[in-house]
């Protein structure tokens, strides 16, 4: 098949969905498929074509402030213009494209595949990688009927096939999207960057102190007050336990109710932004990894996944049948506690921080887990079937 996957960011930006789209071409590049891919033009941010082992086409954008509203993101920007039209429907023309393939949704540049699309005649499928969501009940709701009647109506409802990460995004079309829209939505999971996948074979050995890490940007939807506020019952029975946090802090409040509880750094460490190598070393030595969303929409993330091909174990509150019943298992490949509750994230921690033979079970089991389920040889099959279920429909029969 000759595929265009499109997405608004796309490696070196270290963005999930931007890690996605450069695995899914990947993957199925190596299945055989004629793939190219188009992305924005962020300036200095823009990879070079000749690293991907596929064509990497780039359209300008104009550029816009960072907003409070989208929790500061830098990348943001109008790229539905007419001169993009023009260059999109260019490429495909050239490129003989078959399919596109756009990689999150929350950007106009969904209206701007949509159109060349169907001009083209070609059918459309859409992973929706980023919910939107928001801190404020009632920002949440304006957010969420704007996405219903601009990008929804103009963009999601007519994509020939959605693509949802997991349950809580399937849920989350249904809800926002309506019940018809849900009937296309299928449910095909994210893995590991591809490129990376050498880094997690490295068994260092753990720290010498007990150790909890958690990697991650801390902002209102990775909000882990309550994990700070379990550390003293931690404390009591492993004294030496150590919480750290890689990565960039938006928030005051976990630093300020550290302070409160009198966990200073030997106890409770921020160390804001930190390279990727270093937050794998640190998922490496660690006895535990912690991860933490407080949103609506619960997702296990990528660091997670890393820190399981890690054989560290993963403790975090998720639905058991985020993808599929009977693959999370609780106490097996990975610990579920009640994330509103310091004292079931300090249960949790306990167990496996003095239990050495769970601790290696759980490691042992989500590395398998992932490997099972969350490879992207296994993702990229699935998503080529999806593929050729579209393209044997007479063309009447799709979306417009």
């Amino acid at each position: 098949m000759r595929v265009l996957l499109f997405g608004n960011w796309y490696p070196p930006i270290t963005a999930g969905s931007a890690y996605y789209l450069s695995s899914l071409a990947r993957s199925l590049a190596q299945r055989g498929h004629d793939v190219v891919v188009a992305t924005i033009d962020w300036g200095r941010n823009q990879p070079p074509a000749a690293e991907s082992p596929f064509p990497v086409h780039s359209i300008p954008i104009l550029q816009v402030p960072r907003s409070r509203l989208f929790y500061g993101l830098e990348l943001m920007g109008f790229a539905f213009t007419p001169g993009n039209v023009r260059r999109l429907a260019t490429l495909i023309e050239d490129h003989r494209t078959q399919i596109i393939h756009h990689v999150n949704h929350i950007f106009d540049t969904t209206f701007l595949t949509l159109l060349v699309a169907r001009r083209a005649g070609i059918p459309v499928v859409g992973s929706i990688t980023t919910p939107i969501q928001h801190q404020s009940p009632w920002v949440q709701r304006l957010l969420q009927r704007v996405d219903r009647v601009t990008v929804g109506h103009f963009g999601v409802r007519r994509w020939d096939r959605i693509v949802s990460l997991d349950r809580m995004v399937h849920e989350y079309v249904g809800k926002v999207y309506g019940r018809d829209t849900q009937e296309r939505s299928t449910v095909i999971p994210f893995g590991v960057r591809v490129e990376s996948l050498p880094m997690y074979e490295q068994r260092p050995p753990r720290a010498a102190r007990p150790q909890i890490v958690l990697v991650g940007h801390l902002h209102p939807f990775r909000n882990p007050v309550q994990l700070v506020r379990a550390m003293p019952f931690v404390l009591r029975e492993v004294p030496a336990a150590r919480l750290v946090f890689a990565g960039r802090v938006d928030l005051k409040e976990p630093v300020e109710v550290a302070a409160q509880l009198g966990l200073g750094p030997d106890h409770v460490t921020f160390l804001g932004h930190t390279a990727h190598d270093e937050a794998v070393r640190l998922m490496q030595t660690s006895h535990v990894f912690a991860t933490w969303v407080t949103g609506p929409y619960p997702a296990l993330g990528t660091a997670a996944m890393e820190a399981m091909l890690c054989e560290t174990p993963v403790l975090t509150d998720l639905p058991v049948d985020l993808f599929g019943d009977g693959a999370l298992r609780d106490g097996e490949n990975i610990v579920l506690v009640d994330s509103h509750d310091p004292e079931s994230i300090a249960r949790g921690l306990i167990r496996l921080l003095t239990d050495e033979t769970l601790r290696r079970k759980v490691g042992v089991g989500g590395r398998r887990f992932v490997l099972e389920h969350l490879s992207w040889e296994g993702i990229s099959a699935q998503v080529e079937r999806l593929y050729e279920e579209i393209l044997e429909r007479p063309a009447g029969t799709r979306r417009g």
